[in-house]
């Protein structure tokens, strides 16, 4: 069956769709992939993240082991752990940990790429950038790409085709590993035209690129930061990645710009789909 584009952002549907594929994906496998899930704060929104990746895989047939660490030597320690266990199959990991003796991207490198279902290890976030599908060395498995991306683009995708970002201007409001440099990647890689942009930007360029851009991802996690909506273009698609609320809703519906939003339209719930379906990569699918 030949897929019709939906017309709009759908994050339900989205997520629906790929909840399928690894629902499916694990019936292929025969077994339960095992997932381990580490906790590192006490932040209320990975707290409440972990809740719901957890809700996910006893929906999906995905066995995961909770493990919660308080300091960089703890976490070091884990990883090698689990690492080795032939029980886990992916290792998920909530940033930013923020420990001094460790930083973050240090710590994404700490996982075996063939387990990083967040797609953040510097060999895999290299496959992403030389677009490669597979990894080498005769591995026949699929490589681990960015969740958080991975999702952004699938939510266009599936509402305005595959060849949507060909010749689109994509701007990204977020310059960190997890967000806005593996979406400007993928932008990339899908012939767009992408603009990084991160707390250093000169604020008149900022308007200028918002004015001119065709997709507006924001990840800004700033209470109280808004993006103006007449700076927004009214075929542009606005892709909002914070917990604060980085756009306007009512403004946005007002002009009939389509958006994501915080909650009831949200992006998290595809992310999720994206990390277990690469959990089923790594499990051998």
């Amino acid at each position: 069956m030949t897929f019709q584009p939906t017309g709009r952002l759908d994050c339900v549907e989205t997520a629906q769709h790929y909840r399928d594929r690894v629902k499916s994906n694990v019936q292929k496998l025969g077994s339960s992939p095992g997932l381990g899930v580490i906790l590192g704060s006490n932040d209320p929104g990975s707290v409440l993240y972990r809740d719901l990746l957890v809700r996910d895989c006893e929906e999906l047939g995905i066995r995961p082991s909770i493990h919660e660490v308080s300091s960089g030597i703890q976490v070091v320690k884990l990883i090698a752990h689990l690492n080795q266990d032939a029980a886990t199959d992916g290792t998920f990991i909530f940033y930013p940990l923020r420990y001094p003796e460790l930083r973050d991207d240090e710590i994404m490198d700490l996982v075996a790429p063939g387990k990083d279902i967040e797609g953040l290890h510097s060999i895999n976030i290299g496959y992403l950038n030389k677009f490669r599908k597979r990894m080498s060395e005769g591995i026949d498995r699929v490589c681990m790409v960015p969740c958080t991306g991975r999702a952004v683009i699938k939510v266009i995708k599936r509402g305005f085709g595959g060849d949507y970002f060909d010749g689109k201007t994509v701007l990204c409001i977020n310059d960190s590993l997890r967000i806005g440099r593996p979406i400007t990647a993928m932008v990339a890689n899908l012939k767009g035209t992408p603009i990084l942009c991160h707390h250093h930007t000169n604020p008149e360029h900022l308007e200028g690129f918002i004015r001119m851009a065709d997709v507006i991802v924001s990840a800004v996690p700033a209470d109280g930061y808004c993006i103006p909506t007449d700076w927004i273009k009214p075929q542009a698609l606005c892709v909002d990645l914070s917990h604060q609320g980085n756009f306007d809703y009512d403004a946005l519906d007002a002009r009939g710009i389509q958006y994501t939003n915080t909650k009831r339209n949200s992006v998290g719930k595809v992310t999720r789909a994206m990390a277990l379906l690469n959990l089923t990569y790594a499990a051998g699918v």
